[in-house]
C-alpha cells in the first residue's frame, strides 16, 4: 500500500533584494518601515526588488522513497531544503509532512569540531530531533555507514572532509 509522506503544493519563496539605501538603514529604521508597510494597502516591493528562489514547486514522496535535489548555483536547492526543514517559511503554497525530514543543508551543521565523532553523533542527532534511545538504536549503523570506526573517539576537526560528510549523512539518514 502506497503511503504519502510528503506533499508539496505550489511552493514559492520570494526574497527581497536590498538596495544600497536598505543596506545603510539602521535596525530601527528598517523596523519602523516594516511596521508602516504592514498597514499600507499597496505592496511597496516592486518587481525589480524581489527575487523568487522557488516558484510553483509540486511533487509527492511516498514511504520508502528518497529524493535528491540537484541544480546549478542559485537554482533554489538550499532554499527548498530550508522550507522542508521549517528553517524558513514559504511565501506561498503548502507542505504536508508525515514523519521527520532530514536535509543536509551544510554538511556538519551542528557539529562541534572539538568534540569526538561519538559525541557529535549524539549532538547532531538531538539537533535533528532524535531521542537518545533512537540515536542509541541507530548508533552502530551510523558508525558502520560512516566508516569512522577507529576515529570514533577522535575530535572531528581531525577528520578528512570525506569522513565529515559521511558522518553527517549517516546521522541524518
Amino acid at each position: 500500500m502506497v503511503q504519502e509522506v510528503l506533499r508539496v503544493e505550489g511552493i514559492g519563496k520570494k526574497y527581497r533584494l536590498l538596495s544600497n539605501q536598505d543596506k545603510s538603514d539602521t535596525f530601527i529604521a528598517v523596523l519602523l518601515n516594516s511596521i508602516k508597510g504592514a498597514f499600507s494597502k499597496k505592496n511597496k516591493m516592486s518587481s525589480g526588488n524581489e527575487f523568487w528562489a522557488l516558484k510553483d514547486i509540486n511533487f509527492t514522496v511516498n514511504r520508502g522513497e528518497r529524493i535528491g535535489i540537484i541544480g546549478h548555483n542559485g537554482a533554489g536547492k538550499s532554499t527548498i531544503l530550508k522550507v522542508f526543514s521549517r528553517i524558513t517559511l514559504p511565501t506561498e503554497g503548502e507542505i504536508k509532512i508525515k514523519g521527520r525530514i532530514s536535509s543536509l543543508l551544510e554538511i556538519g551543521t551542528g557539529f562541534n569540531q572539538e568534540l569526538t565523532g561519538r559525541e557529535n553523533i549524539y549532538l547532531n542527532g538531538s539537533i535533528l530531533g532524535m531521542k537518545k534511545k533512537e540515536i542509541e538504536a541507530k548508533f552502530k549503523d551510523i558508525v558502520e555507514f560512516s566508516e569512522i570506526g577507529e576515529f570514533l573517539d577522535t575530535p572531528v576537526k581531525r577528520y578528512s572532509s570525506g569522513m565529515h560528510v559521511k558522518l553527517a549523512f549517516a546521522v541524518a539518514a
